[in-house]
């Protein structure tokens, strides 16, 4: 994601917290009044130079005799030269989100794709109309969009453009209508069966290596969010340890007058400890533990184009396999071809019924059965020729995919990071204030006592 998506991200986020902040009574009463839908309304960023930009806001309710799912308007501002107009608007819902990916990932293979937001709540099961729910998902599908728009290849199909630009009615005939295999096809029937239980043999050690680090990438994900969990359990509880100081020492006042400027000076500072505290609890899941999934789930789309390029050179070393087998039966059926002239019975030797040799003779059935594999063998090289083409293309798109996808990672975990490191600063920075503000009083009273 370039300079300018980061600035529309931070926009975005900022409109999306005062949308989650929102005092409203029902959490859907904004999303079903239209009148309400300014308040969940993003905008562009102008310093933003990229020539496709794409903003996702103002998620609205439908209710139908027969569903109810939640919308989200797709804007999209565009300078390229294939699209007729700068600007569109259109509506979208999370199954149209769906459709669009699975195409791509059908039709690209080896590209790591995008992943979407899970269908239901990450942490626990709730209402998915309810507010929060749906702030998060519209956030992550809004940067599903924008990474697809980033992207040098996905962002140009088709199939993308048509979700940005076609109306519901347009939209949902192309869905009807657009069939495809993508790039590499469907391998037959019998090559599924053998591949699936086939494992490639001469996979490179580079493409080895980045199996190997998606793999463990994807394992440490996994332990931070774990870690994080367990580290926001034990802030959620120490926070309610610091909400019960300030009444305990309001009841100490009670008891000893004389030392009243100082309780109160230490009840106020757990106050200000317990905001600080509070705050960084409720950035925790939208700031850490939701980017961290995700991008776990990222690393998932990333194992799939390995074991898709896997795939495709799987099918080719499985025709290689047919077609050596049917060169070794020629080469030894060629070499019987003497043996058999001198074993061979002469034809007055064979049953005869109504004029015709009920039996072909070794010659002929040697004979027969080289034309089957000559025909084979022909079948077979062009097989492995569209094959290779195939996995030289899929090593190529990896390598191409997989180093830009590398870096984008590490821009934006690395922003995840420092992002949780600086709610971290700014929750100690306000304690140690707090405190310092009370240690001056506690001490002058502590010293007029003595």
């Amino acid at each position: 994601m370039s300079a300018g998506s980061e600035n529309l991200e931070e926009d975005y986020v900022d409109h999306t917290d005062r949308m989650r902040n929102s005092n409203t009574i029902e959490a859907l009463t904004e999303i079903e009044n239209a009148g309400d839908l300014i308040l969940m309304k993003g905008t562009f960023n102008q310093n933003d130079l990229r020539d496709l930009q794409v903003l996702l806001d103002q998620p609205q309710k439908h209710v139908t005799p027969f569903e109810t799912y939640i919308s989200y308007q797709v804007s999209t501002k565009t300078s390229r030269i294939e699209f007729e107009k700068q600007n569109y608007v259109v509506r979208r819902r999370y199954s149209d989100f769906e459709w669009l990916r699975n195409q791509l990932s059908l039709c690209y293979p080896t590209l790591i794709v995008p992943p979407l937001p899970e269908k239901h709540s990450l942490f626990e099961q709730i209402d998915r109309y309810d507010r929060d729910f749906i702030t998060s998902r519209m956030q992550l599908l809004h940067r599903f969009l924008n990474r697809l728009a980033d992207h040098p290849v996905l962002s140009c199909d088709k199939k993308f453009e048509a979700f940005l630009i076609d109306t519901p009615v347009e939209f949902s005939t192309f869905k009807k209508s657009f069939a495809g295999f993508g790039l590499f096809g469907k391998m037959s029937e019998s090559l599924q069966n053998m591949a699936s239980s086939y494992v490639a043999k001469g996979r490179t050690v580079e493409f080895e290596k980045m199996s190997e680090y998606v793999d463990k990438l994807s394992e440490k994900i996994r332990t931070m969010e774990k870690i994080g969990q367990r580290i926001q359990k034990e802030r959620t509880a120490y926070l309610q340890d610091l909400q019960m100081v300030q009444p305990i020492l309001n009841q100490w006042q009670a008891y000893e007058p004389n030392l009243s400027q100082g309780l109160q000076a230490i009840g106020e500072a757990a106050i200000t400890c317990a905001d600080a505290q509070r705050k960084l609890v409720d950035c925790q899941k939208p700031s850490l533990s939701v980017p961290l999934h995700e991008y776990g789930l990222y690393t998932e789309a990333a194992k799939d184009s390995l074991r898709n390029r896997d795939n495709a050179q799987i099918d080719y070393e499985v025709h290689m396999e047919q077609l050596c087998r049917v060169k070794a039966e020629q080469t030894q059926l060629s070499g019987m071809g003497k043996y058999l002239q001198l074993e061979t019975a002469p034809l007055s030797d064979h049953p005869v019924m109504f004029g015709m040799n009920m039996w072909k003779s070794p010659e002929q059935v040697q004979q027969q059965r080289m034309q089957q594999l000559e025909t084979g063998a022909s079948t077979l090289a062009v097989q492995v020729e569209v094959s290779r083409d195939k996995m030289e293309c899929a090593n190529e798109n990896l390598r191409a995919d997989f180093e830009r996808w590398n870096q984008v990672k590490s821009r934006d975990l690395k922003n995840i990071l420092q992002e949780m490191a600086d709610l971290h600063i700014k929750m100690y920075e306000q304690s140690l204030n707090a405190w310092s503000k009370a240690l001056p009083i506690v001490k002058n009273e502590s010293q007029a006592q003595i």
